[in-house]
């Protein structure tokens, strides 16, 4: 289009001998943003043709020096097309790589394990990232359904290697050991020796009776919230220990809560990058009352507009990773 335009009007107005040589120019203009290997030689065509229409009757040293100009532009482009879309196909290959090692080291929960319904979200604080120093897990075990949330200490790909080990030996642990103070506590020794005595990790361990009873113990990590009746909020009564790595400082105290969930009821649990977000004001996520607003939808829905709602809020100068985890306990009650 630009060709026959510049050609037109150099005819009609006879200024051919100063639009001759913008032909290679005309050649060029698919460089412009990302190259595409259909316009290159369409643009390369025009602009030959542009030549041919505008070189009658032109001297043929200008007329030979546009064409090739042109011609060497357009060799130039298509070498420079095929080079950007053969770094788009490695890009895209190393995309779907890292995806799928992502979900190898640290996996999602699925959708259902022991009667427990989960549902889960992650936002990372590095964008385009899956995975980062929050993690989650879910086990069928001899002792009932046991849950994991937690968030790893620091920054960086240590950390992703560090909250993939974590998780490991949760699991690990969460088959052989019966209660969930000892959980805590091996998996404390075990967070030392990984983090070398500098790190630790926040972590809410959850195991659901097959009665119904759900019990939690909480090292250092936010409660989670409670909805029943249409009004969600933060589960009271539960004690906070220190956080895996640094029990020490609490003498290996574990205190646990019971909850008895009523047939309805959810459990949303999170990291401190939700319970804690705040925006550029510095005010905190009113996340009880956003989730108790979203009350009688369905739990995708819920987390999707949560999430969605969560980045918009949080400021991005100060982001950390985020993750939540709805659970819905069976409708079982505990027997007389």
């Amino acid at each position: 289009m630009l060709a026959a335009l510049c050609a037109t009007l150099g005819r009609t107005l006879d200024l051919e001998l100063f639009l001759l040589p913008l032909m290679p120019a005309v050649a060029a203009l698919p460089a412009i943003g990302r190259p595409s290997m259909r316009a290159v030689p369409a643009a390369g065509a025009a602009a030959l043709a542009g030549v041919g229409v505008l070189g009658w009757g032109a001297r043929p040293v200008n007329v030979v020096a546009a064409l090739a100009g042109v011609l060497a532009v357009t060799a130039l482009v298509r070498t420079a097309a095929r080079r950007s879309r053969r770094q788009e196909t490695k890009i895209a290959r190393l995309g779907r790589l890292a995806q799928v090692t992502q979900a190898a080291v640290l996996p999602r929960p699925p959708e259902s394990v022991g009667g427990v319904r989960l549902d889960a979200r992650y936002l990372a604080a590095t964008p385009g990232a899956t995975v980062g120093g929050d993690i989650c897990g879910a086990e069928r075990t001899p002792f009932g359904v046991r849950l994991l949330i937690g968030d790893v200490s620091g920054k960086g790909l240590d950390v992703v290697a560090t909250a993939a080990e974590t998780l490991h030996i949760w699991r690990e642990l969460a088959h052989h050991e019966a209660s969930l103070a000892g959980i805590a506590l091996r998996m404390d020794t075990s967070v030392t020796r990984i983090h070398h005595h500098d790190g630790f990790v926040t972590a809410l361990l959850i195991n659901v009776y097959d009665d119904g009873r759900v019990e939690l113990l909480s090292c250092g990590h936010p409660p989670p919230l409670l909805v029943r009746g249409g009004r969600a909020s933060w589960l009271s009564g539960l004690d906070a220990t220190a956080p895996l790595g640094l029990m020490r400082m609490v003498e290996d105290r574990c205190p646990t809560a019971v909850v008895h969930p009523a047939p309805g009821d959810w459990l949303l649990l999170c990291t401190d990058g939700v319970a804690e977000c705040r925006n550029p004001d510095g005010e905190f996520y009113p996340l009880a009352e956003r989730l108790t607003s979203l009350c009688g939808r369905e739990p995708t829905v819920v987390l999707d507009a949560l999430e969605a709602d969560l980045a918009r809020y949080r400021d991005t100068g100060s982001r950390d990773d985020a993750m939540m985890l709805l659970i819905r306990p069976p409708n079982r009650q505990p027997s007389a």
